[in-house]
């Protein structure tokens, strides 16, 4: 990403209808690269601050002015907010606790640039949509969904019976009982139900001093 106080090419009316630029720039943690430059490095939108390109100075140039990010930026409206960014490596050495969304406060400890919005282009997140999580639930058994209940039925029906654990298919985040008695698999699920077989009353009494369901 090239700084947005040294200009770099400004997009024509042909490529500035590209789709993605500025779309969903103006949220905290998004990871942003700069649409004008054709070798960009990624950085973060940290702060953004409700100042118009006009009014934040971008740089002082060899005369010591003051120069705005909209005369840095001529191509881009000038009363659209700045969007301030860091660099992602800047940002994780300098603020390695740092987490959106809540804005990084200015001035930040690392190098910030500001952006005019549709001069950025959205990439992705700083912190992404909790893939540990999803990977995780993926991983769990259906062992690990038994609730305590459950699992003091499983160890007094081994007794006597096979007893599998399976998922349950009406709820992802539960796990059913399939015991085997007389050549037939009975379902139990967590309120104690019991689905299937000729035995099924005998267990749901069974499962009903564990589980709370309904004798027979």
């Amino acid at each position: 990403m090239s700084r947005a106080t040294i200009g770099g090419d400004v997009p024509d009316a042909g490529t500035e209808a590209t789709p993605q630029r500025g779309e969903g720039v103006d949220e905290v943690g998004a990871l942003v690269e700069d649409a004008d430059d054709a070798d960009p490095n990624p950085a973060v939108v940290i702060n953004r601050p409700p100042v118009a390109l006009d009014d934040w100075v971008a740089y002082r140039d060899d005369d010591g002015e003051d120069v705005t990010v909209a005369e840095d930026n001529p191509a881009y409206d000038a009363d659209s907010e700045v969007v301030v960014v860091a660099f992602r490596e800047d940002l994780e050495r300098a603020h390695p606790d740092w987490s959106p969304p809540e804005a990084l406060e200015l001035p930040a400890e690392c190098p910030t640039y500001a952006f005019p919005p549709r001069r950025l282009r959205r990439i992705g997140d700083l912190v992404e949509e909790d893939d540990t999580e999803d990977a995780g639930a993926s991983e769990t058994t259906p062992a690990d969904r038994l609730t305590d209940a459950q699992r003091a039925l499983r160890e007094r029906l081994e007794e006597t019976s096979d007893v599998a654990v399976v998922a349950d298919p009406d709820d992802p985040e539960a796990a059913v009982l399939a015991v085997e008695k007389l050549g037939a698999t009975h379902m139990i699920d967590a309120d104690g139900a019991v689905e299937g077989g000729p035995v099924a009353d005998r267990l749901a009494n069974v499962a009903a001093e564990y589980l709370g369901g309904e004798r027979r």
